[in-house]
């Protein structure tokens, strides 16, 4: 975002915020980026990004060229979604 690392700004943000507004503040950036990405059928988990990464240990990655991409047609997203958080 911005030309920087998304993980970077989040732990700039984590210095001063708790997790929950980092979230938020990550949601809405990359909101106004990438826009709407329900219509292309990618839809939000119902934790943030940093919250997931704490539980899960895994970060959610997506990019302006994916969603390029599949706003195209070039790649084809299919709605699996396995949370399994213990």
């Amino acid at each position: 975002m911005l030309g920087r690392s998304t993980f970077g700004i989040s732990l700039w943000l984590l210095r001063w915020f708790p997790v929950q507004v980092v979230d938020w503040l990550l949601l809405m950036m990359a909101r106004f980026i990438m826009g709407d990405t329900t219509n292309i059928g990618i839809t939000r988990p119902s934790l943030g990004p940093m919250e997931l990464k704490g539980v899960s240990g895994k970060t959610p990655v997506l990019d302006v060229g994916t969603i390029a991409k599949i706003k195209s047609g070039s790649i084809n997203v299919i709605s699996i979604f396995c949370y399994y958080i213990s």
